[in-house]
């Protein structure tokens, strides 16, 4: 049984929705004639899934479904448009505005049916593919926003429904050129994993005493504050650490070196998920392309991440795919607010909910769900 809401001003169309919903299916379904009424319920008790008429008395369809996709507590709730025009714009205006699916009016009941069914079954299979094991987020080229993406996709995971439990999540920083995860949590970044590489005999206890712990509740493994001259960290010590931290954490995310030597090789040998970060900028795409072809043998768990780190007009999507062959996983979008949350050490996941790149990072965490640690 799901918890359905429905808002439409049609009374006649909301008592058939009800008939349907509740005693055919048995769900149970809350009703709401006005915009405005029908997203103060869904706020307050957050439904699994909202069916919403475009136009309402109050505010539309459209501003109530943004409204509940910027809301941490309705961010994920499914939505289904429903509206009297049937044309290609209003669909897309629908998509546009965080609906998962679109319905014209007249409503055919047993297609609506079908939608929500679906809707609702690819709600529970994403709770229950829920993000596991290594992610490693990569670069060969510096100046993408590789950590940036990593410091807040750690913080979407540790502070969201994805992670199960709630909170074990943790960002580790093996750059050995002096990382800024820590910077960007404004954490002094004292212990670091050097403490690792002068253990002689590395076990579960002395990772533990390296981890820092954010305000947030988010734990992190920082990199040393000077860079490191030569082999940062071995390659058999880099496997033991994220062995360890496989089996403390739900979810080890990795910000890796923009080199690919023996450290950064073992750690996409252990990623669950890798995730090659881009910019839409001609050397950043030609780096990628390089990239793509060195990490052909992980393709099948590479993920290309499209990331806008200047504002103004971006080339089209369509043409970088066709230039790498592969189409972006996920564009994050410019957002201005992020200069600022860098200098106050407060990323945007933490401290800006409804930022652009807030929601854009919470659908990378979904499209890297995976399912063993």
């Amino acid at each position: 049984m799901a918890k359905i809401l429905v808002i439409d001003d049609e009374a006649e169309l909301l008592e058939m929705m009800r008939l349907v919903l509740e005693r055919r299916e048995g769900h149970q379904v809350n009703l709401s004639a006005d915009g405005e009424d029908g997203l103060a319920q869904a706020l307050a008790e957050p439904p699994d899934l909202a069916i919403i008429d475009v136009m309402m008395p109050g505010i539309t369809g459209y501003e109530v479904c943004r409204q509940l996709r910027a809301n941490p507590t309705t961010a994920s709730t499914a939505i289904i448009i429903l509206t009297a025009r049937a044309q290609p714009v209003d669909r897309d205006a629908a998509l546009e505005a965080g609906a998962d699916d679109y319905l014209a009016k007249p409503v055919m009941m047993n297609e609506l049916l079908e939608r929500v069914n679906t809707l609702l079954a690819g709600r529970e299979a994403r709770e229950e593919a829920v993000p596991t094991g290594v992610i490693a987020l990569l670069s060969l080229r510096g100046g993408v926003g590789v950590t940036t993406l990593a410091v807040n996709l750690a913080a979407t995971l540790a502070h969201s429904s994805l992670t199960p439990p709630q909170g074990e999540s943790i960002l580790v920083d093996f750059c050995a050129s002096s990382g800024h995860v820590a910077l960007q949590l404004g954490l002094r970044p004292q212990p670091n994993w050097s403490s690792i590489v002068q253990a002689d005999d590395l076990n579960a206890e002395i990772v533990e005493t390296t981890l820092l712990e954010h305000t947030s509740g988010l734990r992190v493994l920082a990199s040393p504050i000077f860079p490191i001259v030569g082999q940062a960290m071995p390659r058999g010590l880099v496997q033991t650490t994220l062995k360890i931290l496989k089996q403390r954490f739900a979810v080890v995310v990795v910000d890796t070196s923009s080199v690919l030597d023996e450290a950064t090789v073992a750690i996409l040998e252990e990623a669950s998920r890798i995730g090659l970060v881009l910019t839409a900028e001609a050397p950043s795409i030609q780096t990628a392309i390089g990239t793509l072809r060195a990490l052909k043998q992980w393709s099948d768990k590479l993920h290309v991440i499209l990331n806008q780190v200047t504002p103004g007009p971006q080339p089209p999507t369509e043409a970088i795919a066709r230039t790498l062959k592969r189409q972006p996983t996920v564009i994050i979008p410019f957002d201005q607010a992020q200069a600022r949350a860098l200098a106050q050490g407060k990323p945007l996941a933490l401290h800006n909910p409804t930022s652009s790149l807030t929601q854009a990072v919470r659908d990378l965490a979904q499209a890297l769900q995976v399912t063993g640690k």
